[in-house]
């Protein structure tokens, strides 16, 4: 689903929008009422007419009335088509309709947080899949909200993955990555898809207690994987022990960062974790091309 963004564009956009329909109900100071101030305008004009000089100065008047109600109108118009291109700008992260073999993608699985509070809060949804756009990975992103189930929302993920497979896109080019809870989802997209070639980056998403019924059965893992957490974390930890249980087809690297943010060190796109994913993710653009 696409999401609102609520940013500088929103407000800009509102507040010329707000002004143009201002200038649309006050037109040149006169306040429009509809018919009855239409036949009010022609009544007086009548009345003019007995007046010689007195009617030249008001026809005016009202032609220019007329003149700032159709620039207004146009104002609004382009106002509006501004703000939808800027909309179609900042939402762009569905699974395209059009499938480019060429490009990597990137799937984006944000936390618990998001789900509950929303993309605006002290996580910062919107600037960390922006964040992977504007290093050139398509990303494929959504924001989740209700009684979201790890196992059965991975069976979206995993029929969208199968899409691009089924297009011709290499495993290679495909990443799926996601912290704390989208990270358990991601454990879970690994073992439904079996693919050894499929990259994973799991963002803080093992270990977690209160997760440990949603995690799926660790032996069916297959995939290339990145485990990246903070030393300071309380909540999640290494998935050290999540990889060894995997039989076949995996490989591995875990990076633990020295951060005192604990669990919210991926609440927003900072460089001390960015930069070793996206080295990971450039290796595996240069192995897969």
């Amino acid at each position: 689903m696409s999401e609102v963004v609520i940013n500088r564009y929103t407000i800009g956009f509102v507040v010329c929008l707000a002004e143009s329909f201002v200038k649309l109900y006050y037109i040149g100071g006169y306040k429009l009422r509809g018919k009855r101030a239409n036949r009010k305008i022609m009544y007086t004009s009548f009345r003019d007419a007995s007046m010689g000089e007195e009617m030249k100065m008001k026809r005016p008047i009202r032609v220019n009335n007329i003149n700032t109600f159709l620039k207004s109108m146009i104002l609004g118009f382009l106002v509006l088509s501004f703000a939808s291109n800027l909309y179609a700008e900042q939402v762009s992260y569905e699974m395209p309709s059009t499938i480019d073999r060429s490009v990597h993608y990137l799937f984006f699985l944000h936390n618990y947080y998001v789900e509950k509070h929303g993309p605006n809060g002290d996580c910062k949804y919107h600037d960390i899949v922006k964040s992977f756009a504007d290093k050139g990975f398509r990303v494929i992103s959504e924001v989740r909200s209700g009684k979201i189930v790890p196992s059965e929302y991975a069976k979206k993920i995993v029929r969208q993955v199968k899409r691009l497979l089924g297009a011709g896109v290499s495993p290679e080019r495909i990443t799926i990555a996601g912290h704390s809870k989208g990270g358990v989802i991601t454990l879970c997209v690994a073992s439904q898809l079996g693919n050894p070639k499929i990259g994973y980056i799991v963002m803080a998403g093992c270990e977690i207690k209160p997760l440990a019924p949603a995690y799926p059965d660790f032996t069916q893992l297959k995939g290339d994987f990145l485990s990246i957490y903070a030393s300071s974390d309380l909540i999640a930890s290494s998935c050290h022990k999540v990889f060894s249980k995997a039989i076949i087809g995996i490989s591995n690297k875990e990076v633990t960062l020295k951060s005192d943010k604990g669990h919210k060190l991926f609440f927003q796109p900072e460089d001390i974790w960015i930069e070793p994913v996206m080295i990971w993710l450039n290796q595996r653009k240069n192995d897969g091309n």
